[in-house]
Order: structure tokens, then C-alpha cells, then sequence
């Protein structure tokens, strides 16, 4: 009699985004690590979340900072954090397996001891040995030297959690690079902290800005379900950027051997706020829908090996101040069977912000193979166009009226 297959027990995971994780260290600490100013920013994202995957991470960079002693270097701190499983395998089990790997291969490019390189080279990053910690349930640090500077990078697993912390960079006066003992000190400590909040029960995931206007049933009512996302990403720099992405793919119904399709594409939103100037929103806006009419004229941009055509642009009244939709598609030349890649892409005027709307995929069509009257999953332009300038609407009267 043949043995029952063993059952993968789930690990529930707590919710996390790019926000939660800035959070963990302490506004103090952080600037004595990587200052605020006019040549730094900050990073935050959040990965598209699942029952059983969650992933997020933050970063800081200040390119031009005092870093002690009158001396004025770059520095950075990124961390991320990710815990997931699959069908053989729960996020813990899995966890375990990827840190063990990781490892080995950490081990494994070290190519310099006791401050000698010892793989005859002289040029390339140079990673020095790999030294255990005692952070979370299992953890090392390896420090490097490449182009970016000087770095110490930290991996951490606390039970389904993989944590990574890299913090750094080199110096424009004084010695060339910080020491290994400070950078290590400091990935060590930003870590500890990361593994200790990862740790705790997860506090309510609760999306703010804009990425937060617009609802899974907006999205579902324009398109169809379902709907996963959205995956967040900011830049908070003098330019401040923050990017929403979302998967939709429509479910289909089907018996097990029975073969379907179906239709689904990638959302995407992104807002930029230019700040004002003679090179501000309003200017960025002419200069995109300028680009757009300039590639339809010339017939497309590209060369033999990738080429996109762009069907004439479509001023939208009614929307912001200003907005135009342009529809493309991409494709090889050289390989005519694959068909192209087509998108929508909606572009809005609205105060000192652009704002950009997207979709790439199909829209039309899918379902099961074998009935009557099934069709391929296809792209319409006139549908999407519509699809996106519905949600586009909601979008640009959401963040008015939340101020976000």
C-alpha cells in the first residue's frame, strides 16, 4: 500500500510592509548612521503579499554627508525582510534551507584572509570571511569592498524570516573607506532590531499615500478579478516618487486535465512630485507627451532585435489638468510567432505631480479550450483605454480629496 503524502502544515505569517520596516530603527540612531539632507533620501517598498509569502524592505543613501572629523563620505543602510513557502515546503522549513544555502555560498567567494587577497586577482570585489553571530536563530556577517565602498552585510534568520541588513560606503575626504569595525557594528545592531521586531505579533497592515486610494474592487470593477497587490515602492529624495503595482487575473473554473487560459495583465501607477520650477510637473508632462508624438512620427523606436510601436496619442478632457493615453507594443522582429506585448498608458497632469497609469497584458478572451467559441486571450486597446482612465479618475479625485 503505497504511503500517504505527508501534509505541509502552513506558518502564518504576520503582515509586514516597506513602512513598518523603516519604523523598526530608531529615527535617532538612523541619521547618527545615515543623515537627512539635500543629497539623501529614503526607500521604502512592499512586495505583493500572499497568504504565505510576504516580503518588504527599506533603505536610506546620502551621497554627500558629514561622517566625523570633518571628513564628508556616502553611506547607506539597506534592509529587507521575506518570509515564504511552497507547496512541498512551509516558510519555516524553507527558511532553513535557503539560510544554509546562502551561507555556503557566502563562504564560498570568500577571497581574502587576514587582510591578504588570496585568489590572484587584482581587481573584482573583495569579501572577506564569513563570521558567525548570535542574532535571531541563526545568523553570520561578511564584509566587502567593491565600487560602491565598504560594507558589512548581515543575514539573519529568526524562525520563517530572512533578514538582510548592508550598511557602508566610502569617504570623499580623508581615509578612502569607514572601518569594518564600525560598519559591522552597525549592520549588527540595525539586525538585531529588525529580527527582534519580526519577532512580535504583527501590528494591523494598513496601506497609507497613495498607493491606498484605490481599492481590489476598484480595480476588479474596471477589470475582473482577482486581484493581488499592490507591491509599493517610494522615493522619498528631492523628487519624491512612490510606485503601486497590481497583478489581475481572471479565475477560471475548471476540472482537473481540462487545459484553459486566462486573461490578466500588470496595474501600475506611479506618481511623481517634481516640486516647483521651470522644470517642474507641467514641463515634465509636455516633454512626455512631445516623446510619445515624436516616436508615432518616426514609426517606432527600437532596432532588429526589440521594437515598440506607439499608436498615435489621445488627449483625455476631463481628467487633471492635462492628460493624453498612448497605446504600444512591443515586440522581436526576429520572431514573429511570439506577438507582441501590448499596453495602455495613461500619463496626468495635477498640480506639481505627474502621474502615470498603466496596463500590459490581455483583457479579452480566455477560458476553456475546448468550448465553442473560445477565444485566445487578446489585447484590446479601446477596452483597456477605458479600463484605466475609469481607475484614473477614482485615483485623481482619491488623493485630493485624502490629501495624500
Amino acid at each position: 500500500m503505497p504511503s500517504a503524502t505527508a501534509t505541509v502544515v502552513a506558518v502564518e505569517l504576520r503582515g509586514l510592509t516597506g513602512d513598518q520596516l523603516c519604523e523598526v530603527v530608531p529615527d535617532a540612531y538612523r541619521k547618527t548612521l545615515v543623515a537627512d539632507g539635500k543629497y539623501g533620501g529614503k526607500d521604502a517598498s512592499t512586495g505583493v503579499a500572499t497568504e504565505v509569502e510576504k516580503r518588504a524592505a527599506c533603505s536610506w543613501h546620502n551621497s554627500r554627508m558629514e561622517v566625523g572629523g570633518g571628513v564628508l563620505g556616502h553611506r547607506s543602510l539597506k534592509i529587507s525582510a521575506r518570509a515564504g513557502g511552497s507547496g512541498s515546503r512551509n516558510a519555516l522549513d524553507r527558511a532553513k534551507e535557503e539560510f544554509g544555502r546562502g551561507r555556503t555560498s557566502h563562504e564560498r567567494r570568500v577571497n581574502v584572509r587576514d587582510g591578504v587577497r588570496v585568489d590572484g586577482r587584482t581587481s573584482g570585489s573583495s569579501f572577506g570571511p564569513v563570521k558567525k553571530l548570535d542574532l535571531g536563530d541563526a545568523s553570520y556577517s561578511q564584509s566587502s569592498i567593491g565600487h560602491s565602498g565598504l560594507f558589512a552585510t548581515v543575514y539573519v534568520r529568526k524562525g520563517p524570516w530572512l533578514i538582510e541588513v548592508a550598511y557602508g560606503g566610502d569617504n570623499r575626504t580623508g581615509a578612502r573607506y569607514p572601518t569594518g569595525d564600525s560598519v559591522r557594528e552597525a549592520a549588527g545592531k540595525v539586525a538585531g532590531l529588525v529580527a527582534a521586531e519580526l519577532a512580535k505579533d504583527a501590528a494591523d497592515v494598513k496601506l497609507s499615500g497613495p498607493c491606498a486610494v484605490l481599492t481590489g474592487s476598484d480595480i476588479e470593477a474596471a477589470f475582473f478579478p482577482a486581484v493581488q497587490g499592490p507591491s509599493v515602492g517610494g522615493d522619498s529624495g528631492r523628487i519624491r516618487q512612490t510606485s503601486c503595482t497590481w497583478k489581475i487575473s481572471e479565475p477560471v473554473e475548471h476540472e482537473p486535465g481540462r487545459r484553459f487560459t486566462a486573461r490578466g495583465g500588470t496595474l501600475g501607477v506611479r506618481v511623481v512630485d517634481w516640486g516647483k520650477g521651470g522644470s517642474g510637473a507641467a514641463f515634465q508632462f509636455d516633454r512626455a507627451a512631445a516623446k510619445f508624438a515624436r516616436y508615432h512620427a518616426k514609426g517606432g523606436i527600437g532596432d532588429a532585435r526589440l521594437r515598440t510601436d506607439y499608436e498615435a496619442r489621445q488627449n483625455l478632457p476631463g481628467l487633471g489638468e492635462k492628460a493624453f493615453a498612448v497605446v504600444s507594443a512591443t515586440y522581436r522582429p526576429g520572431r514573429p510567432e511570439e506577438g507582441p506585448v501590448r499596453e495602455v498608458l495613461v500619463q496626468v497632469l495635477v498640480g506639481e505631480r505627474t502621474i502615470e497609469f498603466s496596463y500590459r497584458g490581455t483583457n479579452t478572451g480566455g477560458g476553456l479550450v475546448d468550448e465553442a467559441g473560445y477565444q485566445a486571450p487578446a489585447f484590446d486597446a479601446s477596452g483597456a483605454r477605458a479600463s484605466v482612465v475609469r481607475l484614473a479618475k477614482i485615483f485623481v479625485s482619491g488623493i485630493a480629496s485624502s490629501g495624500s
